[in-house]
């Protein structure tokens, strides 16, 4: 079962598998393999190797690509990998296309743009909220979707991990799909 939905999963900072990574943010991959049991197109991708969001360009590429292609699109990260997600949002709304489902996995504090219009549904999972780490999703001024910014009881490296989280994303994709 394929659906017209287009998920793309971001490792944090150093995350992902050897070598292109130090294998954080691994329980995407398992996240990623849920979403296809759904009929869901999921690939997980870097952010960045070293440099942080350098491929925030390629990815928003294949994002323009996906949705012009008439798919729903789904954009999920943890930690820095969160805020790329922002960013992605962010050049589609240049475009003018619209993300369906935006979900971060605590991202940090300074790295994260606002959440732009074009998406219509955001939801943040954030452990807590420090001064100089971590952070939630903030609203742009034009934001006119949905926000949920979530305190969650699960630690910073295990929050891709967890089984409840992950559930309640794999949810949140199911509303995106034809019944």
């Amino acid at each position: 079962m394929k659906t017209n939905c287009r998920a793309f999963l971001i490792y944090g900072l150093i995350g992902g598998p050897f070598p292109y990574g130090w294998g954080y943010s691994l329980g995407l991959d398992g996240l990623r393999d849920q979403l296809r049991a759904n009929g869901v197109n999921a690939s997980t991708h870097v952010e960045g190797v070293l440099i942080p969001y350098t491929n925030v360009r390629f990815l928003a590429a294949k994002a323009r690509e996906a949705a012009r292609a008439g798919n729903k699109i789904v954009l999920i990260g943890h930690s820095m990998g969160a805020d790329a997600a922002v960013k992605i949002a962010c050049r589609l709304e240049g475009e003018n296309i619209q993300v369906d489902l935006l979900v971060g996995l605590d991202p940090t504090k300074f790295g994260c743009p606002d959440v732009p219009a074009n998406v219509r549904r955001a939801v943040c999972f954030f452990q807590k909220q420090e001064l100089l780490g971590r952070g939630i999703f903030h609203a742009a001024k034009s934001f006119r979707g949905q926000l949920t910014n979530e305190h969650v009881h699960v630690g910073h490296k295990e929050m891709d991990d967890s089984m409840e989280i992950r559930e309640r994303i794999v949810a949140e994709v199911r509303k995106l799909l034809p019944a």
